[in-house]
């Protein structure tokens, strides 16, 4: 069985912890996420789809990934500069409150809201100004992974199909068309998906991701059908 390198898809199944007080912050498992009450009705509970060095979880992480194998299971330690960084003085700013006006937004303590492109936790309202933490929540803190490795993705549609997920989580994609033809990988997405919001971005981003795992394609064709109504 092939040990796990960088550059590799894989589909693992996690659960990740604060060290100092062994709270659940994110799971793979639905049942767990309940249990420790950190469950989201918009979450799609399922095996998580990374390509180990892209740094879609903590680097610390997908660094123990390589030489790992499928079926095996690890508990992981990160110190904080590998999960989510140390904690940024710099990163807890004053923000006048009419900022926040002209988005429409009331500040409250301890909600989090986007300002600048930035995504940040209110600290303190005054009347004028709004202290806001651009920190990540788990920033500064140890964390403790506990992985398992459930399948090497090799396939070149079930990696389309499972960076389609990633993307659109929830989305069903089974009815999804895929051929190989050549160098060209030609794709009919379910009909569904054909006027979501940004669809051309995703679209995108799926075609580049596949290209970081192989370089045996040249380009994929998004392939639309419309049927003429008879009357």
């Amino acid at each position: 069985m092939a040990t796990l390198e960088k550059g590799d898809m894989v589909n693992i199944n996690y659960t990740g912890r604060t060290q100092e007080d062994k709270k659940v912050f994110d799971t793979t498992f639905e049942n767990i996420a309940k249990k420790e009450n950190v469950f989201d009705e918009k979450a799609v509970y399922r095996p998580f789809t990374l390509i180990i060095g892209k740094n879609w979880l903590p680097v610390g992480l997908e660094e123990e990934l390589v030489g790992m194998k499928e079926g095996q299971k690890k508990i992981i330690e990160i110190e904080a500069k590998k999960g989510f960084g140390l904690r940024d003085r710099s990163q807890i700013r004053l923000i006048q409150r009419r900022e926040f006006q002209r988005h429409q937004i009331k500040p409250k303590e301890d909600m989090k809201a986007e300002i600048g492109g930035q995504i940040g936790r209110i600290l303190k309202v005054s009347s004028s100004r709004v202290k806001v933490d651009f920190n990540h929540d788990l920033a500064g803190m140890d964390l403790v992974y506990e992985i398992e490795i459930v399948k090497k993705v090799t396939e070149v549609k079930e990696q389309f199909i499972c960076l389609l997920e990633k993307r659109l989580p929830g989305v069903d994609f089974t009815s999804t068309k895929i051929e190989i033809k050549g160098k060209v990988i030609e794709v009919e997405l379910p009909k569904d998906t054909r006027f979501m919001e940004y669809i051309q971005f995703i679209r995108n981003g799926v075609t580049r991701d596949l290209g970081e795992i192989s370089n045996k394609y040249d380009k994929v064709s998004f392939i639309e059908y419309y049927d003429i109504e008879k009357k």
